[in-house]
């Protein structure tokens, strides 16, 4: 019998740019009570990345 061989998905476009861009400015997170990651950004984070974070944020492949 052969292993079952897994099949890995790529990220889409706005997981990347979250992880490239926006996590090196999360200091902390932590989860809610619906399960859902709460992020607190760095004081000094750029409002392009704030931008970026909310305009990406729904289509991020990750519980949030």
């Amino acid at each position: 019998m052969e292993p079952e061989l897994e099949i890995m998905a790529l990220p889409s476009e706005e997981t990347l740019e979250f992880l490239n861009k926006v996590d090196t400015w999360i200091i902390k997170e932590h989860r809610d009570r619906d399960n859902k990651i709460v992020f607190t950004f760095s004081k000094d984070v750029p409002g392009e990345i704030v931008e970026l974070f909310l305009k990406i944020r729904d289509k991020i492949d990750l519980p949030l």
